[in-house]
């Protein structure tokens, strides 16, 4: 069976990229937006806030 790429090296750098992105930048803003609406109390009424 011939095997078919399904995405460029270009486009699996660029994934990889974005992914570590999302770890350094994008996830330490959610914890740190989550951890201040966990301290008003409960996090269900402070959902809006977090988008």
């Amino acid at each position: 069976m011939k095997r078919s790429n399904l995405i460029t090296p270009e486009g699996a750098t660029r994934l990889r990229n974005e992914l570590a992105d999302l770890w350094k930048n994008k996830r330490p803003e959610v914890t740190r937006a989550l951890a201040a609406a966990a301290a008003e109390g409960d996090r269900s009424e402070n959902a809006e806030n977090l988008k």
